[in-house]
Order: C-alpha cells, then structure tokens, then sequence
C-alpha cells in the first residue's frame, strides 16, 4: 500500500502552467508502474495495469483542453509493418509503370533549332556600273523610296560623247565611199546614198562635206575614165578608116590582077601562034606576080589595123572591168572596217544609254557610297544597294550539318522573331522551299553550316500584332520540325550512341 501512496503522490497533476512538470511524472509513473509489474508478479502486473490507466487518466485530465502532451503508450504496443510497406511498393511500382508507359506511348514532336534573319527574295539588290565613270549628278539619298526605273545616278557622258563622234565620223565616210563604190560598180550615173547618212548630212556640216565629197570624186573619176575611153575610141576610128584605104587599094590592085590575067592570056595565045613576042609576056607575068604581093601586103596591113582596132576595144574593155575590179576589192575591204565601226557605234551608245543608273526594282536605298558630284565610280564597284518592297519576305536559316540528313523541301517550320515582344507576338508557321547544295563557312567564325530558305504561310504576317512590321535583317529563330519521337526514346538514345561505339577497335 505504500507503493501506490508513492505513486499516487508522484502522479499528482501539477498546477495550470506546468505541463512540462505533469508530463515528465507521467513519464517517471510509466516506468515505475513497469518496474512494480516486473517485480510482483502476474498478480501485481494485474493490479498495477489499472492503477497505471487511472494515473493515465488524472494525468490528462487538466491537459485535455489545453493541449497537453499525449498520454504514454505502454512499452510492449507494437506498429504493423506489413500493410504500409505493401501500399508504398504497389505506390512505387504504379508511379514507374505509368511513367514507363507515358514515355513509351507518348510522342513529342521533334524540331531542328536554327537561327537565322529576315531576307527579301533574291536578297538586296546591289547597283553597280560595269564601266565606271564620274559622277555628274546625285538624285536620291541614303532611304529613299525608288520605283523601278527612277533615275538613280548620272555620270558625265563627255569622254564617250567625244569617242561617239569620232567613231560616227569615220563610219559616215565609209558609208559614203561605200554607196560611190557601189555606183561605179554598177556603172551608175548617181549615187544613192542611204538615208541615215542623208539625215546626218542634214545636220552636220563634217558629214555633208563628206557626202559632196564623194559625188565630186564619183563625177569626177567618170569624167576620167570616159576621156580614156573616147581617146582609145577615136584611135579605134583611126585604125578602121585605114583599114577602109587597105581595102581600097585591095579592090584596085584585084582589078588590076585581072585585066592583067586577061591580057597574059590574049599575049599567051598570039605568043602561041607566033604573033607576039615572048618578052612581052614574061612582061606581063612579072606585072602579075609583083601585084599579087602587093595584095597579099594590103591583107597583113588590113590584119594589123583589125588588130589594133580589137587591142583598142579591149583596152576600153580593160578600163570598165578594172575600175569595177577595184570598186569590188574595195567594197569588201570596207566592209570589215564597217562592221568594226558599227559595232564600236553601238557599244558606245549602249555605254552612253548606262550612264543614267536606274533602280532595276522598286525599294528603299541603302549603303550609298557616293556623295558628291564629280566622285568617281570604278568599273563594277557598288555604288548602293536597293532593299525590295515588292518581293515576298524569306528567312534565311542557319542549319548545322548534323542535321542535314533531317531536313527536306516543304518542311514545316515554327517561327519566333525575337526582336519583337514576345507576349503579344504569336509563333508564325511556314515551310521550307530551298536547301542549299552544299555547306557554307562563316568566314569570321568559320563555322559550317547550311542555307535554307523559309517562306511565312499565307495568312500568317496578319497574325502580327497591329503595326507590327517585318524588316530585313530581324533576327528569327527558327524551330523546324523533324519526325516525332517518346521520352523513352530520348532518354535511351544517347545510351545506344555511346554503345554503338564503345564496342569498336581503335
């Protein structure tokens, strides 16, 4: 009985404001309450248990409504393992099978990161002369608006002017001695000029002269030549009216021949009969044989004059056909002369037509490198450049060789423009249209990569927020999408990259 005055005098509850006390005797009256159990018995065991609950109960009595420490639990209670452990593997085990067979079935689209910028189509277009030349005038300034065809420059045309003239002057004159060459060709008796050379006649003073020149010359080497020609025919003349004398006296001589003939034959015959004398007759046939020479004299002298007379009619002959011999040579000289001139001609006026720079595309200007009159321009050297208005925009994407074997024509493309605000501008979507045959080099950072060109979707640049404008040059990054691929396949790739080469002789 003293043991239990003891422990009820230990497990008295402690005044309002010392839990910490009450809860400690509660914690003394448990083990003491355990120890009288050991020591006593079953019996004692027994009658401590409800002792122990009782003090238990005193003990949270003035703690239960100020939230006191809980009551202590007796020393042989016991958790059960088994239930919990089982919900936490099959937890477990339903956490990694779902995301197991999330990462299995699920796709997630596939994208090639490129960055890239904004290009008109065909790029800017430069403006350059192929000849150079100085400036004479400056009508536009660095970001104007030009239409195609604006006058742009305009250099001084002086040194071509003078070429121009020079060239036309000498291909005038050939032209001229051309049409007189014609003409006594052809034995004409005008020339017909042609009427480009009639109209510069008309208006140049050098070129008309040349003209009139070459009539004076063609008159006057007809003049020349038909003096020739009536000289050689009055000798012709000459010539026949001798050969009318040789002829007459051929006529006389004949007649002579046969009066002779016949009295050589009245002589033969009294000879015969013994009237005549024989000396007589040998008289006669002398007569006869000396005129018959003389005849045959007149024949050659008749031969020779018809010869001259021929001589004289080739020679006029001659001086027809040389003349038109020469007209012919010199014709065809001429003619490679002309053409070179004509094509000089033609160059220098298409240099002189370049001379005024037109825009070839309506655009704004940009990169003027000329300022002032009277700058030079060296031959093909960029004088500006012109940004087109009224070609479509394309992206120009900058795609890393890796991924060269993913990507294809028509490919679709998600585009964010950086440079613009990102909470109110939307992805654009487009496609490719241009890859690039083979692979670029930055020169700067030598990097390789390859060009391909992007094109918006139709519809897609009213998507942009009010008063939002692209500009060439923008920057834009570029999401080109590939095949779509799970989680699980991401996550196992890199594992399979590195066995596919980890078993390999070096």
């Amino acid at each position: 009985m003293s043991g239990r005055t003891e422990d009820d005098s230990r497990t008295t509850p402690a005044p309002a404001g010392e839990g910490g006390v009450a809860a400690g005797d509660s914690r003394v009256q448990g083990k003491m309450t355990a120890g009288a159990a050991a020591g006593a018995g079953p019996a004692a065991g027994a009658q401590a248990r409800p002792l122990a609950a009782a003090t238990a109960a005193r003990t949270a009595g003035p703690n239960a409504g100020g939230g006191g420490a809980a009551p202590a639990l007796p020393s042989h209670a016991s958790f059960p393992t088994r239930g919990p452990m089982t919900v936490g593997l099959l937890a477990v085990a339903l956490l990694v099978g779902g995301f197991g067979y999330w990462s299995a079935t699920t796709n997630i689209s596939g994208a090639i990161v490129a960055s890239g910028q904004i290009q008109v189509d065909q790029n800017r277009q430069v403006v350059q002369h192929p000849d150079g030349g100085v400036v004479a005038r400056i009508a536009v300034d660095e970001g104007d608006e030009v239409a195609e065809g604006d006058l742009l420059l305009q250099l001084d045309p002086t040194l071509l002017l003078s070429e121009l003239n020079i060239v036309e002057g000498q291909l005038y004159e050939l032209t001229a001695r051309r049409a007189r060459l014609i003409a006594e060709r052809d034995g004409a008796e005008e020339i017909v000029f042609e009427e480009e050379v009639l109209a510069a006649a008309r208006n140049n003073e050098d070129v008309a002269e040349l003209v009139e020149g070459q009539r004076n010359l063609f008159f006057a080497r007809a003049e020349s030549l038909n003096r020739e020609v009536e000289q050689l025919r009055k000798r012709s003349e000459q010539i026949a009216d001798q050969v009318r004398g040789i002829e007459a006296q051929q006529a006389a001589l004949t007649t002579q021949l046969e009066l002779i003939e016949k009295e050589l034959r009245d002589q033969q015959t009294l000879l015969d009969r013994g009237l005549a004398q024989a000396s007589r007759v040998l008289s006669l046939q002398r007569e006869q044989a000396r005129l018959s020479g003389t005849v045959g004299e007149l024949v050659a002298s008749k031969a020779q004059a018809e010869g001259r007379i021929t001589e004289t009619e080739i020679q006029i002959l001659g001086l027809e056909t040389r003349r038109r011999e020469e007209s012919i040579t010199t014709l065809r000289d001429l003619q490679f002369r002309e053409r070179e001139l004509a094509e000089q001609r033609r160059s220098l006026r298409e240099r002189l037509s370049r001379l005024d720079i037109r825009a070839p595309v309506s655009g704004v200007i940009y990169g003027l490198t000329v300022f002032t009159p009277r700058s030079v321009i060296r031959p093909a050297e960029p004088v500006m450049y012109l940004v087109p208005q009224d070609r479509p925009l394309v992206i120009a994407a900058q795609v890393e060789p890796i991924h060269i074997d993913r990507l294809f024509v028509d490919q679709e493309v998600a585009l964010r423009f950086s440079a613009l605000d990102q909470r109110r501008t939307p992805e654009l979507f487009g496609e490719v249209t241009q890859i690039s045959a083979d692979a670029f080099e930055d020169e700067a950072s030598r990097v390789r990569y390859y060009r391909a060109e992007i094109v918006l979707n139709e519809g897609e640049i009213a998507r942009l927020p009010e008063g939002t404008v692209l500009i060439p040059g923008m920057p834009v990054e570029a999401f080109i999408r590939t095949e779509d691929r799970t989680p699980l396949a991401y996550l196992v790739k890199p594992f399979m990259d590195y066995f596919s080469k980890a078993f390999r002789e070096g």
